[in-house]
């Protein structure tokens, strides 16, 4: 396999979501500090804030309530309460919707299931293959690396940056620090086909800057605005935009999957706006709607979607994802043999 030149951005071993907010002090009922009182909780929560109830209208969130209401009366211990309200929000069949415990672990309350164009062993023995021998290798797990830059020969260089979490751990400004090591590569590999979980909308903003040549609408924005499930705001114009000192002008082949969600989604959607800018592998997630965080008790958290993205054309992408310009089909037998055939196809566009 051809060597290629490397950057290495924010990679960690637990993902952890993106907050753009966080409500302390939420309304209950019940009695105080109860399992049945947490759970009206979390049902309240989301009558009062998820933005998403006008795109579920198969779902009647009254009637959950009564659905699982019962069984909440007679809960005895928190893993039976998760349990619950996992069930209760998977009824939304919203991947965003999750609880957190203390220890920052992630539950989702629905998974789609879709086959994901990404194996982390795979992943990791490209990195090990494209690493100098004086360099540390990657471990076993999504990791901040220390920045490595290869070149192959002298007239041709290809740059490879990989995004895994567009949340609080994420710093737009240490990014662009480490992607001045691309700045010379005649084109550039960027991977977003683990970055999963929500993110914050602010980082796919400022992160895009980097790549932006021209000044594009990327995609419009809508909160829920009332107490009413479906009152919502207008359609907002979020615009790619140029960002830093300086732009990497040069080909890029931007790679997702299924697993490109949430913030990931709105950097795909601004990124896609620019000419140089080709996108490869498979449709995202569909869940582009950054979420907030709302405290329970005992550490505990709930994760609901604020608003709801569109693509420029007016299409929700929320279940539909985006699709790629180009598709790489990609099988378990692929991965079984150790090939991430999305990275060679890139490899293969950028290699004259």
């Amino acid at each position: 396999m051809k060597y290629v030149s490397l950057v290495l951005a924010a990679g960690i071993a637990l993902l952890a979501s993106g907050m753009s907010g966080c409500i302390t002090d939420p309304c209950s009922v019940g009695e105080p500090d109860s399992l049945f009182s947490e759970y009206i909780l979390v049902w309240d929560l989301m009558d009062r804030q998820y933005a998403c109830f006008f795109a579920k209208e198969d779902v009647d969130w009254d009637q959950m309530y009564q659905k699982y209401r019962e069984s909440a009366t007679n809960l005895t211990s928190r893993d039976e309460l998760t349990d619950l309200c996992l069930q209760m929000l998977g009824e939304l069949q919203d991947q965003n919707l999750s609880l957190r415990n203390s220890a920052g672990t992630r539950y989702e309350s629905w998974n789609q299931g879709a086959f994901v164009n990404w194996d982390l062993t795979v992943w990791l023995e490209y990195m090990r293959s494209w690493t100098s021998p004086s360099s540390t290798p990657p471990g076993t797990t999504l990791e901040i690396f220390d920045m490595i830059t290869l070149y192959p020969t002298p007239d041709d260089t290809v740059g490879y940056s990989y995004i895994s979490d567009l949340g609080n751990t994420y710093s737009w400004m240490d990014y662009f620090m480490e992607t001045h090591n691309i700045r010379d590569c005649h084109s550039l590999i960027l991977d977003l086909r683990m970055c999963g979980e929500s993110g914050t909308e602010i980082n796919a903003f400022y992160t895009c800057g980097r790549f932006a040549t021209e000044h594009l609408l990327g995609y419009y924005r809508v909160f829920r605005t009332g107490p009413g499930r479906n009152d919502m705001g207008d359609m907002l114009q979020v615009w790619a935009c140029k960002n830093g000192s300086w732009q990497f002008t040069n080909p890029i082949v931007l790679l997702t999957g299924r697993n490109t969600q949430g913030a990931a989604e709105q950097l795909v959607l601004l990124l896609m706006s620019q000419q140089h800018i080709t996108v490869i592998g498979d449709t995202t997630a569909g869940f582009a709607n950054p979420i907030v965080s709302f405290n329970l008790t005992e550490g505990w958290s709930v994760q609901i979607p604020e608003m709801v993205t569109y693509s420029p054309d007016g299409t929700l992408l929320l279940n539909c994802g985006i699709a790629p310009d180009i598709v790489i089909p990609v099988s378990e037998a692929d991965f079984a043999a150790g090939v991430d055939p999305v990275i060679d196809a890139a490899i293969e566009m950028l290699t004259p």
